[in-house]
């Protein structure tokens, strides 16, 4: 085992589509490819000044074939229509046309035998290493023929040491070079693309989920999770290259759960902080160190675990667990250049699970802020049907400035719907406070107008950055024949008003925004409401949902509620939001409350519970 040094951490396009690497290289091999052929049927005009050509039409078929063939790959190069296998033909192909040159020239005293390294340098550029040993051994053999046909001098024994060294150089320099770039770039790429999903998702199980899926096969064969809570294993995320394997690992841990405190890897790296690997699990003292227990140890070798690394998963200071990659059968061992990609990636994956544990806690937050900020439950309201909804902007995850409450007194009842500019924090402070002190002066005070007034010098006496709101109180109180409505609106939309089988109308004065003037100008209104007449409130949300592409006017919202008479009070409050598209993008949060008078004042309402979506 060896502990690892720690490092830092398209859709095409309309003209042209770019292009993979793997196409671009190909197009550069057979370009230079064609530059190569173009320069042998060069080469081949000088045969002309040597002493011992034996077959100048041999020169100049060699001559003429070159061209046609340099031809030919340029036609592929600019259809884009070539590939690595056609390059890898060309070097073939180029080394027949190199011995009928050498043969027709002097044979083993021919100085064009050296066109057999350039074209063993092109194949060691951009083959792979399978095409480019049999390039190599065909250049060897195409080399050797002179032997069969010509006599060996000292100047072929030159060529020959020279050819060797620099078919070394081609091999060891640029072949193998270009190879281990190719597999750092590789690499590089792969990791760009699998931390660019990372972020897909801002649930914290199915962020890990994705941290596993894209590990597996790229940077291992089996890629494990283990997730660390108040000191303890909390979850283990596992993903294989085969499922039945990745079930196996999740019912052991499942059955024998990681102890923090034992004397494993992944232990000591929770621990420590440090990553760790093992090179070689095949070796029992390496095992058994890797190993939680004798059946763990029995499991790893029956699976045919054969190395492994572990990262923690450290973001901001806090380590949230660790991830595990294993090498599975005859798979080489971590090279140095894979665990830096590993940790690169877990660096990265240990910030995209940071990021969406973050962001489950400000949304639990807000949800419970908010959850503070309505009522849990509308009261019962004898001869009263009341209904409520209200959506969050967007995902919900920031707390808004819209609330409504229900509330009784010995009286009736009082309906409030108000609108804080601002969100978040601060928002949610003015909002909380505008409820509450809205309630208690209810609750001592003769009429909306009056309420809203004191709400207004109290916002005024109290520093809340600037900030102002908008209400809409409604005071219902029971009479003999009905209900008489009293209404006050301090800078907010006015009420819908829907007449039982009558007009549906605006009713209130928009009135003065609350916080912003001393001496606010809010004026009361009032009358009676008669079994089946309803009422709905509603914040400029709703009105504003998809603004500025579309405003819902007053008169659109009274069409439609005319053309669906409530018969209860959620009917109203339907019959607004077919207004709205609410699996689109609305950019306000929505609060609707109705109430709708019922039969008779002695008639128990139904209870309503808030409808929030």
């Amino acid at each position: 085992m060896s502990e690892i040094a720690a490092t830092g951490g398209g859709a095409p396009g309309a003209e042209p589509a770019p292009e993979s690497r793997s196409h671009r290289e190909a197009r550069a091999a057979i370009a230079f490819a064609a530059e190569l052929y173009l320069i042998g049927a060069a080469l081949c005009a000088t045969a002309a000044l040597l002493p011992d050509v034996s077959s100048p039409a041999g020169v100049v078929a060699v001559a003429v074939t070159a061209v046609i063939t340099a031809g030919v790959l340029m036609i592929a190069f600019y259809r884009r229509s070539g590939s690595l296998l056609i390059s890898w033909v060309a070097d073939l192909w180029g080394l027949v046309l190199i011995a009928i040159l050498c043969a027709s020239t002097g044979g083993a005293s021919s100085p064009f035998a050296l066109l057999y390294f350039f074209a063993l340098g092109h194949a060691a550029a951009f083959q792979p290493r399978n095409r480019f040993v049999l390039v190599c051994l065909a250049g060897l053999v195409a080399f050797l023929l002179p032997l069969l046909y010509s006599e060996v001098s000292t100047a072929f024994a030159a060529v020959a040491c020279l050819g060797i060294v620099l078919a070394v150089l081609a091999a060891g320099v640029v072949h193998f070079a270009l190879n281990r770039m190719r597999e750092q770039r590789g690499r590089l790429e792969q990791l760009i693309a699998a931390t660019a999903s990372l972020d897909g998702s801002l649930d914290p199980a199915q962020t890990l989920r994705r941290i596993a899926d894209t590990a597996v096969p790229g940077l291992a064969d089996l890629c494990v999770i283990d997730l660390i809570k108040r000191g303890s294993i909390a979850s283990t995320v596992v993903v294989a290259r085969d499922p039945q394997l990745a079930g196996a690992v999740e019912r052991m841990r499942e059955a024998v759960p990681l102890d923090p405190r034992a004397p494993h890897l992944v232990a000591r790296v929770l621990a420590t902080g440090k990553p760790a690997a093992v090179e070689d699990l095949s070796d029992p003292a390496a095992l058994n160190e890797m190993a939680r227990s004798a059946e763990h140890a029995r499991f790893m070798r029956d699976a045919g675990y054969r190395s492994a690394a572990v990262f923690p998963m450290a973001a901001r200071g806090r380590t949230h667990g660790a991830i595990t990659f294993v090498h599975l059968g005859g798979a080489r061992p971590f090279r140095r250049s894979l665990l830096e990609v590993q940790q690169d990636f877990t660096g990265r994956a240990a910030m995209a699970f940071d990021n969406a544990r973050l962001y489950a806690e400000r949304d639990q937050v807000a949800r419970t802020l908010r959850r503070s900020l309505m009522p849990a439950v509308l009261p019962v309201i004898p001869g009263l049907e009341l209904a409520s909804f209200f959506r969050p902007r967007g995902a919900g995850d920031e707390v808004g400035g819209d609330f409504y409450d229900a509330f009784g007194d010995r009286a009736g009842v009082w309906l409030v719907v108000g609108d804080v500019c601002g969100k978040g924090a601060e928002a949610a402070a003015l909002t909380g406070f505008l409820r509450h002190t809205t309630i208690a002066y209810a609750r001592e005070s003769t009429g909306p107008g009056q309420v809203l007034a004191k709400v207004n010098r109290a916002m005024m006496d109290q520093d809340f950055a600037g900030q102002f709101a908008t209400a809409i109180l409604v005071h219902l109180g029971f009479l003999q024949d009905g209900v008489k409505l009293t209404l006050a609106v301090a800078g907010h939309p006015a009420a819908l008003l829907a007449r039982l089988g009558g007009p549906v109308e605006e009713f209130g004065d928009r009135g003065t925004l609350l916080g912003v003037f001393a001496d606010p100008v809010i004026e009361e209104v009032s009358t009676v409401l008669a079994p089946g007449d309803a009422l709905a409130l509603y914040t400029d949300g709703l009105t504003e949902a998809h603004a500025p592409n579309r405003t819902i006017t007053a008169q659109e919202m009274i069409e439609r509620i005319r053309q669906r008479p409530p018969q209860l009070a959620q009917d109203a409050i339907d019959a607004l939001l077919e207004l709205v598209d609410l699996d689109g993008d609305v950019r306000d949060d929505i609060a609707i409350l109705a109430a709708q008078v019922t039969a008779g004042n002695g008639r128990a309402g139904r209870s309503a519970r808030p409808r929030v979506s």
